[in-house]
């Protein structure tokens, strides 16, 4: 993993369209991480989740993006979830 930014695609399931995107960066001894819902076809930025700085290495960077992702998606699913049980 010596070239940045390093790019991970996370599939979402439900939605053909979008994927999920993990942009490690490397700055001097320190890595960030960009976490994004981009559109499968043209990468533009659906919804721009977060960027989560000070990662000690590009792996912890990657587990600590996909992690947060999971995290949106969650919160994003129980809240459609309360919305469909009040109708």
């Amino acid at each position: 993993m010596d070239h940045f930014p390093i790019e991970k695609y996370i599939d979402l399931e439900n939605n053909p369209y979008l994927v999920g995107r993990i942009s490690v960066h490397n700055v001097k001894q320190s890595f960030y991480v960009e976490v994004d819902i981009i559109h499968r076809e043209s990468h533009k930025i659906f919804k721009h989740i977060e960027i989560l700085y000070n990662q000690n290495s590009a792996e912890e960077a990657i587990i600590t993006g996909v992690q947060k992702l999971r995290q949106f998606l969650d919160l994003i699913e129980r809240k459609g979830a309360k919305s469909d049980s009040l109708h």
